[in-house]
Formats: C-alpha cells, sequence, structure tokens
C-alpha cells in the first residue's frame, strides 16, 4: 500500500471513478451506441487538436462510446481530454456543484494528508486542513487496497458514510469521526483578506479555487474590496485550482491589470490545421474586458504586479492568467511548478455524454505558451499543511509577503509535514488525490 507507484495507480483510479464512473451511456441500445460511437469519431476526425495522429481501434471492442473515446485519444501529446454526463457537466461546471465529502486529500510519501476541505461541505466542522488520515472504517491503511480507498474517500454520490481516524496538525492523538457526503455548492472564491506591510503597504489576499460562472460574481466582489481597502499588492492563490472557463481567467486578469491591459490581447486560440478559419476569427482572439457577462463595470486594481502562489495542481485557465498577464504585468510565483496545460477545450455533447476533447491551443500578445511543462516558479516554497489557507505563517503566503516587503525570495526553508507518529518529513509538492483533468473551457 505504501509504495509509490501503488500511490500513482490510486490517483488515476480516482480520476476515473470521479470523471468516467458516473456513466457513459451502458444501457442505451447498441444500434445507438454504435451511432454514439461513430459520431465520437468524426468529432475527433474534425476538431481534435491531433486528428492526424489517432490510431484507430475496433469500435465493437469498446462497450460505451465514452471507452471508445478515450482509446482514441493521443496520451502521448494529450493528458487532459475526457468526458462525464451532460447532467454532471452542468450540474459542476455551470452550477457549481459538488458531491462528496468536500475534502481534497493528498499523498506524499506513504501518507494521507487532507489538503482542503471546503467550507460549505458537510463535514467542515470534521476535520480541518493538514490532519492526517491514519484509518478508513476502522482498518489502518496498510490494510486497505486501492478499491477500498476509491470507495470510501470518492464514492460519487450522496448519502454515503465513511468512518475516519485522523491526526489533527500539531497533535499526536487520533480521533474517530463519521462523514457523510452530499450535495452542496462548492467555494470556488474565498473570503478576501487584507494585510498591512511594515512599510504601510496593504497587500490582498485571494484563495481562488475554480474558475466557473458562478465565481463572476465573488471576484468581482473581492477585487472591488481590495479597491476600497486601497491594496497595492495582491497574493491571488491558485495552488489547488485546476482552471475552468476562459472568460473568468479574463475578466480576473483585467481587473488585476485594470486600465493598462484592457483592450489588449489576452489569449489568442489556435485551432487545428483544419480550421484556419477558427484561428483567424477575431471572436478567437480574448481580450483583457471591461465589463463582466451582464454588462457591469468590472473594477480595475490596476497593479504592475501580481503574486501568484502555485502547485502541480495549478493547471489550464489558472495559466491563462499567468501567460496572459506576463507582457504586461510583473507575475511573481511563489510554490512548486503548474501542471502545463496551455490547451482548452469546448463542450461536445453527443447522446448522454458531454465530450472535452482538447481542441484549441492558446497564446498570448507576445505569441507564446512556453509552458507545456509548466511555469516554473519565482520563489520554490512548498505546500505548508501546517497552518490554515491565508494564514500569515503558511509557507507560500509568508514567501509572498516577504517579496512584496523586501523584492526578492525569502532564503529557502524545508517545510515539514504536520508531525505525527512517524518523523516529519519534507512535503514536497503534495500530489492531489482524485484530481480532475485541467480545464480550459470556451463556450
Amino acid at each position: 500500500m505504501f509504495k509509490r507507484l501503488l500511490f500513482l495507480f490510486l490517483a488515476v483510479s480516482a480520476v476515473s471513478l470521479v470523471i468516467t464512473g458516473c456513466g457513459g451511456g451502458g444501457s442505451a441500445s447498441n444500434s445507438t451506441e454504435d451511432a454514439n460511437k461513430t459520431a465520437v469519431r468524426a468529432h475527433l476526425a474534425d476538431a481534435y487538436l491531433w486528428y492526424n495522429q489517432i490510431v484507430d481501434v475496433v469500435p465493437a471492442n469498446y462497450t460505451t462510446a465514452p471507452d471508445y473515446f478515450d482509446a482514441l485519444l493521443v496520451r502521448s501529446s494529450d493528458r487532459f481530454s475526457f468526458s462525464l454526463p451532460i447532467a454532471d457537466a452542468t450540474s459542476q461546471l455551470q452550477e457549481g456543484k459538488e458531491t462528496g465529502f468536500g475534502i481534497r486529500w493528498g499523498v506524499t510519501g506513504s501518507r494521507i494528508f487532507a489538503l482542503y476541505v471546503d467550507p460549505n461541505s458537510q463535514v467542515a466542522n470534521v476535520i480541518t486542513r493538514g490532519a492526517e488520515l491514519t484509518a478508513v472504517n476502522g482498518l489502518n491503511l496498510a490494510f486497505l487496497s486501492t478499491d477500498d480507498l476509491n470507495n470510501a474517500l470518492f464514492p460519487g454520490q450522496p448519502g454515503k458514510s465513511v468512518s475516519i481516524t485522523f491526526r489533527l496538525p500539531g497533535t499526536s492523538t487520533t480521533q474517530t469521526r463519521s462523514m457523510v457526503t452530499g450535495t452542496f455548492d462548492s467555494t470556488t472564491v474565498g473570503q478576501p483578506s487584507v494585510f498591512a506591510l511594515a512599510g504601510g503597504a496593504r497587500v490582498g489576499y485571494l484563495l481562488f479555487n475554480q474558475h466557473l460562472p458562478v465565481s463572476e460574481s465573488a471576484l468581482s466582489q473581492a477585487m472591488t474590496y481590495f479597491k476600497q481597502q486601497g491594496i497595492t499588492e495582491l497574493v491571488l492563490d491558485m495552488r489547488y485550482n485546476g482552471g475552468g472557463y476562459l472568460f473568468i481567467a479574463e475578466e480576473v486578469a483585467s481587473m488585476i491589470g485594470g486600465a493598462a491591459v484592457q483592450g489588449q490581447v489576452f489569449e489568442q486560440l489556435i485551432f487545428n490545421a483544419r480550421h484556419p478559419e477558427k484561428t483567424g476569427d477575431a471572436a478567437n482572439t480574448h481580450g483583457f474586458p471591461a465589463r463582466d457577462t451582464n454588462n457591469s463595470l468590472l473594477p480595475q486594481l490596476g497593479l504592475s504586479r501580481v503574486f501568484v502562489l502555485t502547485g502541480s495542481s495549478t493547471c489550464s485557465a489558472s495559466e491563462s492568467i499567468i501567460n496572459g498577464l506576463a507582457p504586461f504585468v510583473q507575475v511573481v510565483q511563489i510554490g512548486r511548478t503548474t501542471c502545463g496545460k496551455p490547451y482548452g477545450s469546448i463542450q461536445h455533447d453527443i447522446g448522454n455524454q458531454a465530450y472535452f476533447a482538447l481542441q484549441f491551443e492558446g497564446v498570448n500578445a507576445n505569441g507564446t505558451d512556453n509552458y507545456k511543462a509548466g511555469f516554473t516558479p519565482t520563489c520554490t516554497v512548498d505546500d505548508d499543511l501546517n497552518y490554515p489557507l491565508g494564514d500569515q505563517r503558511e509557507e507560500r503566503l509568508k514567501a509572498a509577503l516577504y517579496y512584496a516587503a523586501n523584492n526578492s525570495c525569502p532564503a529557502p526553508t524545508t517545510v515539514t509535514l504536520p508531525k505525527g507518529l512517524a518523523d516529519s518529513i519534507p512535503a514536497g509538492d503534495v500530489q492531489i488525490l482524485g484530481e480532475k483533468p485541467g480545464l480550459k473551457l470556451v463556450k
């Protein structure tokens, strides 16, 4: 159980459970499913970025169209294309609903931790960030199979219960609590806060978890608050933000840069060779907007520098913010290297399934997207599970505040995981279990 290889398999299995395990139309008649497979193949042949590298397989060897879709993807270049039922796409990506416990679990070495607990979830009063999982349903992790952990931590439906044993940060004793899954409004944007530096400068901090339509109002309100508070620096915490809709990224970047960036190119979309008309379409060159989707003016901070907290889960639309701002605003990246996804999707529905094949690559005003291997941080700082997100003692936020005051990275420090029965070990970049593919979507 505690071998790294098995944990890597667990992460992949969890993704499969959360993303594709919710249904692929297996109850459809054979003729309907055959038609869906034909439509899938035609869609990929037309719109997929790597359409000319697809290796054909026998459709009859795959029970469902989503399975056939997965088999056709060019995984040597594409880590991100996926599909899920249309109902789930609407609930998760449009309405911002989440079904589960609301906990983002992470693994490092042989230990599993709670990285983030959604304050809107049913278990927000049960467990906190930094808690170490030691047993599930009374069984030590060493005795649990991959399937056991998947079924317990990612049940995928409401009303499922589990008993977990865990250790809170800074403690050596364990406690056992029961949790029940539910469906809730995910917290895509945290509460804004402001810190004062010794010299009097005011620094805003905002946790930003997902680029969804429901994020728009909260982001605008947070930036309005920062403007009222007179901040001159901003720390945007996107360490767990896997992306979402590109228009949200455009609005965030526009509010940060203000008048100096509005009217400039934020991101140009480049489609495959079959569709030069799409690449040349002015509608596919996205600028920094002055107004939101309700035609309300966006607040403008007009900053010349922004701090972004990142990790390997910072992906896609989140990386677009970094790349889109880079020609105009100094972006100081604190944390670890991002995921590396300059590509995006347009939802394509076939039958009851929504398909998110990668259809375009995005470049900034300089025509660059040099982050297929991820953006390397300005200051490398490990995730610090000893403190809540937004706590000035947390190492990544602490480093950003230091840089804001001193214009340089702090001296390197070793961040240790919360102490338990085992000795503390360096945290590194804790890998999220059950993570969904990074998203960059246009409507």
